[in-house]
């Protein structure tokens, strides 16, 4: 049986998946300064649009007087596929402040890595080790490591990002924090965040 094709950049993808998860997170919870009643949700939507009931109603699946009628406060009550039409798209308009407040929340409190590759080490009075093994690790990332990792995923940086989170799981797997030695992962197998 032979293993799994990883995609071309599986540590940009493995990031972009626990930022998204987050940020869906962050969705299905109300945020502060979210409008909550739908007469408030079509107000916003209709600022957002422009003013333009027709493009509302539009972007809605509805009638332009229903929107009308909304913004009036002459119906509270919408029906449940409104509702949830209406809330979906209020919370995508949120999405640019939902995407700051996930980065914010991994930087916080960094990730965690679980990773299988393999890993040689490398130090400048010892050398390399060629017995590299493959490993399946899961291990914190410090806030900063976590930093640097997002700043790698932002400018598409693959090699980085992956040698970013080599050497943080390596320093912290094999307590070489302060060695000077660097740690290179090869064959990567599999690898996933948490927060």
């Amino acid at each position: 049986m032979g293993r799994q094709v990883m995609p071309a950049t599986p540590v940009l993808d493995a990031l972009r998946n626990i930022h998204r998860l987050e940020r869906d997170r962050l969705a299905a919870v109300p945020q502060k300064g979210m409008p909550k009643s739908p007469q408030a949700q079509v107000a916003f939507l209709h600022r957002r649009l422009g003013r333009s009931t027709p493009r509302v109603a539009a972007l809605l699946g509805v009638h332009p007087e229903t929107v009308r009628r909304y913004l009036r406060g002459q119906r509270r009550n919408p029906p449940p596929e409104f509702a949830d039409r209406l809330h979906r798209e209020v919370a995508a308009r949120f999405r640019s402040r939902l995407a700051r407040q996930a980065d914010d929340a991994m930087r916080r409190r960094g990730l965690r890595a679980y990773i299988t590759a393999t890993f040689t080490f490398y130090s400048p009075s010892a050398g390399t080790s060629e017995d590299g093994r493959e490993r399946r690790l899961n291990e914190d990332l410090t806030p900063s490591e976590t930093e640097r990792l997002l700043a790698a995923r932002d400018a598409g940086d693959e090699e980085r990002a992956l040698q970013i989170v080599g050497q943080g799981v390596g320093e912290a797997y094999f307590d070489l924090r302060g060695t000077g030695m660097d740690v290179e992962v090869r064959d990567l197998v599999h690898i996933k965040f948490e927060l």
